[in-house]
């Protein structure tokens, strides 16, 4: 692979990374927007049959172990 073309994959990462920062940011904005509207627990319907139901990880305990930075909330997608 010639210099240019790695120059251009690593200018392509680099942009796909930065992206991905934004695209994460947005997410646990809309998380935490979410959060303050709906009850840990609820299941909210969604398109296509799908339903989503808010989980609060700290919900029954103080501690929670992941391998990354851990919020409090996430969102389980289940078939309805």
């Amino acid at each position: 692979m010639r210099k240019t073309e790695l120059a251009r994959k690593i200018v392509k990462h680099l942009k796909a990374r930065e992206n991905g920062k934004k695209s994460y940011k947005e997410a646990e904005q809309l998380l935490d927007e979410i959060a303050q509207h709906a009850r840990s627990g609820q299941e909210i319907a969604l398109p296509g049959g799908r339903k989503a139901v808010l989980k609060d990880l700290y919900l029954t305990t103080n501690k929670v172990f992941r391998a990354h930075g851990i919020g409090r909330y996430e969102i389980e997608v289940v078939e309805a």
